[in-house]
């Protein structure tokens, strides 16, 4: 699942490498180390780093007259090079006489014969061959004595651009003129693909514990010697770059490799006539931040067809040309600008029905109604350009009729990212290669993954939309049809074993937003960077977010663009993966030690985070509506700021803490207080007709006639307000208000609906500002109630009814799309502060924490960005390990003097291994069953105790075909699992076993009776005759053994019938069926209630196809349509009347 979040693991045989050197450099510290053998200290003190470089340059023979760089050399070196010897270098021939292995080397041979021609002695004539095989006396002319051969002497690896991209610098030296200009022709080359390797001369390949024994390989042949000089075959760079990677994992992280192009060059002469030379690398990726979208090609050139397609646009959003002949929607006006643009508005007028890869966001409120074939076909004439599917979809609800026409249309991302790879992204051809792209867009749904918070749904649709989970509250409260919202799009929210996370190429972008957005991103010259449009898509995402998701786009293995996740997401903490902690010093008791060379550990705080880290640092430290300090209250969990215990966010007034007596009730001094201040600022009017008194709101509530029998009051405000007899009528009346609504609450509270009484109709109750919104959005009981006179309660309880959903209007509410934004900031905020008291879980959305840890260590490859870093503890603060995740930003390599270092760079983020405590509910209670009435939600008891705790489950065949038992063999006997599973179709029996095994585990003393298993074609033929609203032979999952029919006994002896929806809801058993095992119930079915009825799919075309296929020539009465029961068996029951 894993492919581009933050905290992924090493792969295992480099965290095995790690383990063996930390083994291997503990050998002899006690008993339980390894010994320290001769070969474990000749290991340890004996080896070397080498390195190598090979050159992309291939030397061609130029047309006769023309300039021939290697004729120009020879020339200016008193023709060293023979004419022979010239045409020996052309193709790869001056690489493979080139190769900077530690010096400069020539390659020969073939296959595993490959190898380096030995040096040694010293020459005795002037030629090239001569110097090229001799030791001493270099390459180049002798006139001036013996020179040495040149070759590298460093190389430096980093990574930039946030780890990204990476970058090489190769230092080499040479000692005269001829050999300068040989390293110039293969290297000093703009824009060329080098090959630069490195790596140690011996490695530990495998350490055996129990007996001690340690097994050491030398390094053998590489990439340069196996595969880069063979011109029978035409390498791609992609891979290249896969050879490497695999020689990494070979090599067990003590080989790497860079494959990248020469980005720059320098050079100098030194005063002894030497050559210093720079040369650097940088990895293919880096052409991704430069790379444009081609906007010119194939774009529409005809003014009368561009002027067509603006019209009939702007016929299907609803948009009117204005006086300059221009519209105010970017889609239309740039019909045929250019081809992403073009790509769009075609999307639109050829926006196809039922396909999952676009969503029309009125099919995602869609309501079941039953209309005749003439109703269907005037609606579907209404708008033949969209299709009669979508015009039917306008028109099934009054409130989808306000989505704003141009927002309409949604388009998946992962098929629009790979469009645009299309359109961006350029091929290359080696030789006799297949075209391939220089880089890669990943669009994979399922290594593309985010963070997700159940609940959350698009906080903005005029950005993009997609499926979404609730929880069990947040459903039982909406009118909202999620499995409809939610059955029209690619699923977006997955929760698997409680996980929770979000894939991000089946999020559904708004047409009209990426026409924003590109038009937003063309520069001053018409060109569309690539980096900079997906950042802005990215950047869109998060907002419709609220934050949930910290996307950007970023590059791996060199040459691959995905969206990385730098939010954790909870519970993703790969506690399950292999793990090598990294010793940082000293030994351990196992008798392991460190190949750290050394360590650092700061931080890199900025001044806006400040307020974060103070909220942290308190001992409650409640979140506000714009910080969220989880990650810091798990860093400081036991730790308290004495000067700053507690924060609690600012209100608009605060009232003393006065305890109230009673429930419900508040204090009196409060009351009186409150009620002063408002007398006292003549805000409280006195009724001098009817019945005097003051009247006074509280809370909402309208507190009439307040005076005393006897006393005159109104004399002066102020002698009023110290009037303690009126104070005191004052307080009671209150009291007696609020004793009634604490009596009806509780009144609600006994029948299952927790209700709050408020003041006004669009007050919002505080810690539920989200759960609000959300019911706003699409319809639904808000769980507050106001005082009514025409109530015979005295109170209205307050619903938002579906036509009054204000989530589908889109940009024509802005307000509330802010409103959403800033709610679930709340919400999320509140959620996180709950669950870090609950179980120590930091938050999920503050990506990267700036604290730094930098290890450098004995040169190991293998290790990515973003990877986690594990470190043993022992030397560093308790805390840090239990509240913070490093991961590695950077991977960075040194190799000089016979050595090699890593240095790895990591950044902090919150450990997630808690999983989120917030989960999808049971979307299967059922709210508008078929019968007409609202079904109450049915809270789930699961299985009563037997009485004889012996008892098992019990399976008993009750199944008749037209009164006929359909197996005597059978019929009124117990039978087992196995024959019940022997039942079914082939291809379920494993669903069928599973949800049987769980019964048999859980339900004992419950009894399953059979009364319908595999059904012919021909008793459904026959049923259907009887009632028509029977299931048509071929489309019931019984025709092909894929359903059961039951009734279930309880432990009391009730039997569950086919309309007892709530017991069935409440024995748990459906939920078993339909969460656990992937199964359907037949309580769920929309048109009709079935709580008897189970199956593992429904019947398909596809199934009556094959049904037909297996029956060629048969008629459908004599159909045999389930091998797993006998002929005679099949024979008995089509006979049967």
């Amino acid at each position: 699942m894993a492919g581009n979040i933050i905290g992924e693991p090493i792969n295992d045989n480099i965290l095995k490498q790690i383990d063996h050197r930390q083994t291997v450099n503990g050998a002899g510290y006690n008993n339980d180390a390894l010994p320290r053998t001769p070969k474990v200290l000749n290991f340890l003190n004996n080896r070397n780093a080498w390195i190598k470089m090979a050159s992309g340059v291939s030397i061609s023979k130029p047309p006769s007259g023309s300039f021939d760089p290697l004729s120009e050399i020879s020339k200016n070196n008193n023709n060293y090079i023979t004419n022979s010897e010239i045409e020996n270098l052309r193709g790869v021939g001056l690489a493979k006489n080139l190769v900077l292995f530690n010096t400069i080397q020539s390659f020969e041979g073939e296959g595993e014969k490959n190898a380096y021609v030995s040096r040694s002695g010293a020459r005795n004539d002037n030629t090239l061959q001569n110097s090229l095989n001799k030791m001493y006396g270099g390459i180049g002319d002798n006139n001036l004595g013996l020179q040495p051969v040149g070759g590298i002497t460093s190389i430096t690896v980093e990574n930039i651009n946030r780890g990204s991209i990476r970058k090489a610098t190769v230092e080499l030296i040479v000692y005269n003129k001829f050999q300068f200009e040989l390293i110039e022709l293969a290297y000093l080359k703009l824009g060329y693909i080098m090959m630069l390797e490195w790596g140690w001369d011996k490695y530990i390949k495998d350490v055996n514990k129990e007996t001690g024994e340690v097994e050491i390989s030398n390094m053998s042949q590489t990439i340069i010697e196996k595969s880069w000089f063979d011109e029978q075959k035409s390498y791609t760079q992609r891979y290249m770059l896969n050879l490497i990677d695999d020689m990494r994992i070979e090599k067990r992280g003590n080989y790497d490799g860079f494959f990248g192009k020469v980005s720059n060059f320098s050079w100098k002469i030194n005063t002894d006539g030497s050559y210093s030379i720079s040369i650097d690398l940088i990895t293919l990726g880096s052409v991704i931040e430069s790379m444009k979208v081609n906007l010119t090609e194939g774009t529409i050139q005809d003014t009368a067809v561009i002027k067509a397609a603006q019209a009939q646009l702007a016929n299907i959003l609803d948009v009117d040309e204005n006086d300059e002949g221009t519209y105010d929607n970017e889609l239309i006006n740039n019909v045929g600008n250019n081809t992403l643009s073009q790509f769009l508005f075609q999307s639109v007028l050829t926006f196809p029905d039922g396909v999952k890869d676009y969503v029309y966001s009125p099919s995602l409120a869609t309501e079941a109604i039953s209309l005749s074939a003439g109703q269907v076909a005037l609606i579907g004439a209404i708008s033949p350009a969209v299709g009669a599917g979508i015009a039917l979809a306008k028109y099934l609800t009054s409130y989808t009729g306000l989505i704003p026409e141009e927002d309409r249309y949604y388009i998946r991302l992962g098929l629009f990212l790979d469009r645009l790879k299309g359109l961006s992204i350029p091929f290359y051809k080696n030789g006799d290669t297949k075209s391939e792209a220089t880089v890669d867009i990943d669009t994979d749904a399922s290594t593309n993954i985010c963070n997700y918070v159940t609940n959350l749904i698009p906080l903005d649709p005029t950005i993009c939309v997609f499926s979404f989970n609730t929880s069990q509250d947040f459903y039982d409260a909406t009118y909202c049809d999620v499995s409809n919202f939610n059955s029209n799009m690619e699923p977006f929210a997955v929760e698997e074993d409680g996980l929770v996370y979000g894939q991000i190429m089946n999020i559904n972008m708004n047409i009209n937003f990426l026409q924003k957005t590109i038009k937003e991103k063309i520069d001053s010259e018409g060109e569309l960077k690539l980096f900079d449009f997906l950042e802005a898509i990215c950047d869109g995402i998060n907002e419709c977010t609220g934050g949930a998701t910290m996307l950007e786009p970023a590059i791996k293995d060199d040459c691959i663009i995905y969206l990385l996740e730098q939010n954790a997401i909870k519970g993703f903490g790969f506690e399950k993966s292999s793990s090598t902690p990294i010793e940082i010093m000293g030994y351990s008791e196992e008798g392991k030690s460190n190949f750290v060379k050394d360590f650092s550990f700061a931080t890199k705080i900025t001044p806006d985070m400040m307020s974060m880290i103070s909220i942290g640092a308190t001992a409650e430290g409640g979140n506000t509506r714009e910080v969220d300090a989880s990650p810091w209250k798990k860093w400081y969990s036991g730790v308290v700021n004495r000067f700053e215990e507690s924060y609690t966010k600012p209100k608009k007034t605060t009232p003393p803490t006065i305890p109230a007596t009673v429930r419900g009730r508040t204090a009196p001094q409060v009351i009186k207080d409150k009620f002063k201040a408002q007398l006292l600022a003549d805000q409280i009017d006195y009724d001098h007709i009817v019945i005097p008194g003051y009247d006074w709101t509280w809370k909402g509530v309208e507190v009439n006639d307040i005076w005393v029998s006897g006393r005159k009051f109104f004399s002066t405000l102020k002698s009023d307000s110290e009037d303690e007899n009126l104070l005191a009528e004052v307080v009671k009346k209150v009291h007696e208000v609020e004793d009634d609504i604490t009596a009806y609450q509780d009144e609600e509270l006994a029948k299952g609906n927790a209700i709050t009484v408020v003041g006004e109709e669009d007050e919002v109750v505080e810690g539920m500002e989200y759960k609000q919104y959300f019911i706003n959005a699409f319809g639904g009981k808000t769980g507050t109630a106001v005082k009514s006179f025409w109530s015979l309660s005295g109170y209205s309880q307050l619903d938002i009814d579906r036509d009054d959903s204000l989530w589908w209007l889109g940009k024509d509410n802005a307000e509330f799309i802010g409103r959403g934004k800033t709610a679930f900031k709340t919400y999320i905020a509140n959620l996180n502060n709950k669950e870090h008291k609950l179980s120590g879980a930091g938050s999920s959305l503050n990506g990267f924490i700036p604290v730094e840890l930098s290890l450098t260590v004995d040169g190991i490859s293998g290790i990515k960005i973003y990877q986690k870093l594990e470190v043993n503890q022992r030397f560093l603060p308790a805390s840090y390990p239990n509240s913070l995740r490093f991961i590695i930003r950077g991977v960075n390599h040194k190799v000089e003097s016979n050595n090699w270092t890593t240095e790895l760079q990591t950044i902090s983020t919150t450990i997630s291994d808690t999983k989120a405590t917030t989960t999808k509910g049971d979307y299967t209670i059922k709210k508008e069953p078929a019968s007409g009435g609202a079904q109450t939600p049915v809270r789930v008891l699961g299985p009563i105790p037997p009485k004889n705790p012996n008892e098992k489950l019990k399976i008993y065949d009750n199944r008749t075909v037209a009164g006929v038992p359909f197996d005597k063999r059978t019929y009124k006997t117990y039978q087992g699992i196995d024959w019940l599973v022997g039942e079914m179709n082939i291809h379920t029996q494993t669903q069928w076993r599973k949800f049987l095994n769980i019964l048999n585990e859980r339900y004992p003393g419950y009894e399953l009776k059979i009364n319908a298993t595999y059904r012919t074609y021909l008793r459904s033929i026959q049923l259907k005759a009887i009632n028509s609203s029977n299931a048509t032979a071929g489309k019931s999952p019984h025709n092909y053994a894929y359903a059961v029919d039951m009734n279930i006994k309880d432990p009391t002896g009730k039997t569950y019938l086919k309309k007892d929806y709530k017991s069935w809801k409440a024995s748990g058993i459906p939920a078993i069926a339909v969460n656990e095992c992937k199964m359907r119930w037949g309580g769920d079915f929309s048109n009709y209630l079935d709580c008897v009825h189970f199956d593992v799919t429904r019947a398909t075309s596809a199934t009556l196809r094959n049904a037909e296929k297996d029956n060629k020539g048969k008629p459908r009465k004599e159909w045999v349509t389930n091998t797993q029961i006998t002929y005679n068996v099949l024979s008995s029951i089509t006979n049967s009347p």
